[in-house]
């Protein structure tokens, strides 16, 4: 795929921002944190979880019936999830807990996890929210996928600032060690670095890891997440993995083998599936999935799919796409409904403004009906 330009928008009603990335898109706003730094409780002491026992009756939304959602669908066809991203604030409206009962058995969460959010100065830890995301889950039987333990974007200052290999390496180690350690054995997978690579398949040199770390930031933040949670699964996340043909897939496909080669624990990869318009067909996205399934990785996941305008045709191609490949675990959308996107005006997911079903929620029923 081209190059997209990269663009920062603010999430409706989020407590922090997001930034990512749509092929095509020009538009930017600079993205801003407003998290706490008060130390929180262990998660089983001090998380709220957000009620579900007054969400309206399913007329209020286009909720399936028990049983009959796109995750009880998929996990027929051998599938472990179809899940959404969320966290304490869009969980706590009434449709999206009923779509989330309905449809969806797993959860990202959308700002919570990230190291402004959780780490704002150095030492401070703030897991309200995360551990609010958590507790939810566990109570409602939802699988979590850890988002997002490095990343360039929506990081502290004082992070940034570091010039020091020792003293990065260590306050990396802790970061990933307090927060996985936290939620070890309750969070099955984690996205540990997260677009860490440009579009000609080479890794940014730009961000803080590689100028002071080099290359080793990837072993040291794989090599701590695994100590903190031998069970969860380890990802590498990134955008424009849509197509074997891609220089992306192919750089990062051949660090993949090499950094496993090294014996850097690395379980899965994350394809993200931020989709504007003329995007690969489902034979294209299939081979390009298949592609890396032979980086030497256990796992692939799509881990954040909306798709501009939402048309149903697209929809089925990427949900074939991860139907032919063993190896392609779940499919994760960003986002319940149009109005919790951040996209809010490309109308880019299932459920539309009003928590209705749109037909590429229908068409993907169908298919995997089959």
């Amino acid at each position: 795929m081209k190059a997209s330009t990269i663009i920062y928008l603010l999430a409706t009603g989020a407590a922090a921002s997001r930034c990512k990335h749509r092929p095509g898109s020009s538009s930017a706003v600079v993205p801003t944190a407003s998290a706490s730094a008060t130390v929180s409780a262990p998660v089983s002491a001090t998380a709220t979880a957000v009620p579900t026992s007054d969400v309206p009756a399913t007329t209020a939304t286009s909720a399936a019936p028990a049983g009959s959602g796109i995750d009880a669908l998929f996990k027929a066809k051998g599938k472990q999830y179809f899940g959404t991203s969320a966290d304490q604030g869009s969980l706590s409206i009434k449709q999206v807990a009923a779509l989330m009962k309905s449809d969806f058995g797993q959860v990202t969460p959308e700002n919570s996890m990230k190291w402004d959010a959780i780490e704002p100065q150095k030492g401070s830890f703030s897991f309200t929210g995360s551990d609010a995301l958590v507790k939810y889950a566990t109570e409602n039987n939802k699988i979590v996928r850890g988002h997002t333990l490095l990343w360039y974007q929506q990081l502290p200052q004082w992070v940034k600032s570091i010039t020091d290999k020792a003293e990065l390496t260590q306050v990396l180690q802790n970061h990933i060690a307090k927060v996985v350690g936290r939620y070890k054995g309750q969070i099955k997978a984690w996205d540990v670095v997260n677009e860490i690579f440009e579009e000609d398949g080479t890794i940014r040199k730009d961000m803080v890891f590689m100028k002071v770390l080099g290359e080793d930031f990837v072993r040291i933040a794989f090599e701590a997440a695994r100590k903190a949670d031998p069970e969860a699964k380890l990802y590498i996340n990134e955008y424009h993995l849509e197509s074997a043909s891609g220089t992306k897939v192919t750089g990062l496909n051949n660090y993949v083998k090499k950094w496993l080669a090294a014996g850097i624990p690395i379980d899965g990869i994350g394809l993200q599936g931020h989709l504007g318009g003329g995007n690969p067909s489902a034979a294209e996205m299939q081979a390009g999935m298949e592609l890396l399934s032979k980086s030497g990785v256990t796992e692939l996941a799509i881990t954040e799919l909306d798709i501009l305008n939402a048309p149903a045709d697209e929809y089925t191609k990427v949900f074939s796409a991860c139907l032919a490949i063993d190896m392609c675990v779940g499919i994760t959308t960003w986002g319940v409904s149009d109005a919790n996107s951040w996209l809010p005006n490309d109308s880019p997911l299932l459920f539309d403004r009003q928590y209705k079903q749109k037909d590429a929620y229908k068409a993907v029923v169908e298919l995997l009906s089959k």
